[in-house]
C-alpha cells in the first residue's frame, strides 16, 4: 500500500485546481531547499556574530537565538514564505474540498449505512473536546482539526488526509511506505514472535495509520479511538470505501473507557506531539492497564528530539511551535517517553526508544516501545 492510496472518499481536483496544487509544492519545494537550507549560515555569519558583538559572548539558548535571528531580514523573508507555503497549501486543497464536499458527505452515508460495513463508528454527543485541541487550527488547517457541521459532515477528515498528502510531498517525504506500515515493519522486526488479535490505534485521525494493521493482521479485531467527529465520520467512511473493517470510536486517549487488558496492541502515530505533557503520561498509564500480559505499546512520531541537538538546532526545528498551530511541539520534544513507560509500570528490560528508518530513507521515525510483563 502506498503512503497516500486512492479510494472513492479521497477528493479529486480538476485541471485547475491541480494546477494550483502543484504550483504551490513547487514553493514549499523551494523554501526548504533553497531557502531554509540557508538559514544556518545566515546564523552562523551575520545573526551570530551580532549577538556576539552586542553580549561578548555567542547564543547560549533557544531564546537568545531568536533574539537575533527573528530580527533578520532575511530570516523573516524565510518564515514569511514558508508560512505563505502551507496557507496556500490548505487554500487550494480547499477549493477542491469544498466543490466536493456534498459528494464526500452522500459518499458517507453511502458507505456507512450499507449492510456490507466490515466496521463501525460510535459518536458521542456529550464528549468534552480538549480546548488545546478544539480551540487551535492545528497546522493551520482551516475550520480546524474539530470542526463539524452536521450528522454527515466528514469536511475535517478530508481536509487531513488530502492536505495532509500535499504537506508530506512538501516536506520531501517519500510515498512508498505509509506510516501505519512503518509501525508494522517494526514491530515485526522487533517482535517478531507477536501476532496481535485485538488492536487500538490512539490519536487515529483519517485512519490513514490504522487500515494498514488491518492488512497486517487479518485475523485482529482493529480499532481507533480520535475525539473529532467529522474526522472519525471520514476514517470511518475511508476504511469502508477500502474494504477494510476498523472499529472507530470518539473517546479520549488518556481515559478510553476500553475495559483492563482488552489489546494486545495499543500504539500511535505522530500523536504524541499534539498532546500536553500531563496527556502523554496519562496516556502511557492508560496503555498499560489496557494491555494484557505479553501486550506491547508503540508510540511513533516525527524525530525531533531536543537532547541530541545544538541550541541552534532546537531553534532551526522549533519553527512550527508558533509558526504552524503546533503549541506543544517543544513539550513532545523534551518529552521522555520511555521515562513515561517506565513510570507506568512496563518493566525496565522492555522499554526501548530509538529512530527506525523508513524503506526509502526519506526520514527516520522516532519510536518508543515497550511490553506488558
Amino acid at each position: 500500500m502506498a503512503r497516500n492510496p486512492v479510494h472513492t472518499m479521497l477528493a479529486s481536483p480538476n485541471h485547475d485546481e491541480l494546477a494550483r496544487q502543484q504550483y504551490t509544492l513547487s514553493l514549499k519545494d523551494y523554501v526548504r531547499d533553497h531557502v531554509r537550507a540557508r538559514n544556518e549560515d545566515l546564523y552562523e555569519y551575520r545573526a551570530k556574530p551580532r549577538f556576539v558583538k552586542e553580549h561578548g559572548r555567542e547564543p547560549e539558548s533557544v531564546q537568545e537565538i531568536g533574539t537575533v535571528m527573528w530580527d533578520d531580514p532575511a530570516y523573516q523573508m524565510f518564515s514569511r514564505m514558508h508560512r505563505d507555503g502551507q496557507e496556500m497549501m490548505w487554500a487550494s486543497v480547499a477549493d477542491t474540498l469544498y466543490r466536493e464536499q456534498d459528494r464526500l458527505s452522500a459518499d458517507y452515508t453511502k458507505f456507512t449505512q450499507s449492510s456490507h460495513c466490515k466496521g463501525t463508528l460510535e459518536l458521542d454527543p456529550d464528549f468534552d473536546m480538549p480546548r488545546a485541541m478544539a480551540d487551535v487550527d492545528i497546522h493551520l488547517q482551516p475550520g480546524g482539526y474539530c470542526s463539524d457541521y452536521g450528522d454527515d459532515d466528514v469536511l475535517a477528515g478530508a481536509f487531513y488526509e488530502y492536505g495532509g498528502n500535499l504537506y508530506t510531498m512538501g516536506r520531501g517525504v517519500g510515498v512508498s511506505e505509509s506510516k501505519g506500515e512503518v509501525g508494522v515493519r517494526f514491530l515485526k522486526e522487533r517482535y517478531p514472535d507477536f501476532t496481535p488479535t485485538r488492536i487500538l490505534d490512539i490519536g487515529c485521525s483519517a485512519g490513514s495509520s490504522t487500515v494498514p494493521y488491518v492488512t497486517a493482521f487479518s485475523d485482529a479485531d482493529v480499532h481507533g479511538i480520535d475525539v473529532a467527529a467529522s474526522i472519525l465520520r471520514y476514517a470511518h467512511a475511508r476504511a469502508e470505501a477500502m474494504g477494510k473493517g476498523v472499529h472507530f470510536h470518539q473517546r479520549d486517549a488518556a481515559n478510553t473507557g476500553f475495559e483492563d487488558k482488552s489489546f494486545d496492541l495499543v500504539m500511535s502515530h505522530n500523536a504524541m506531539h499534539e498532546f500536553s505533557q500531563s496527556t502523554t503520561e496519562d496516556m502511557m498509564r492508560e496503555n498499560f492497564r489496557l494491555l494484557k500480559p505479553g501486550g506491547v505499546a508503540m508510540h511513533m512520531d516525527v524525530n525531533i528530539r531536543y537532547d541530541e541537538y545544538s541550541p541552534w538546532m532546537q531553534f532551526h526545528r522549533g519553527w512550527d511551535q508558533v509558526n504552524n498551530n503546533e503549541p506543544f511541539w517543544r513539550v513532545y520534544a523534551t518529552n521522555n517517553p520511555s521515562e513515561m513507560l517506565r513510570d507506568a509500570g512496563f518493566p525496565e528490560e522492555s522499554v526501548w526508544q530509538g529512530k527506525f528508518q523508513q524503506l526509502d530513507n526519506s526520514l527516520r521515525w522516532f519510536i518508543a516501545t515497550a511490553r506488558k510483563g
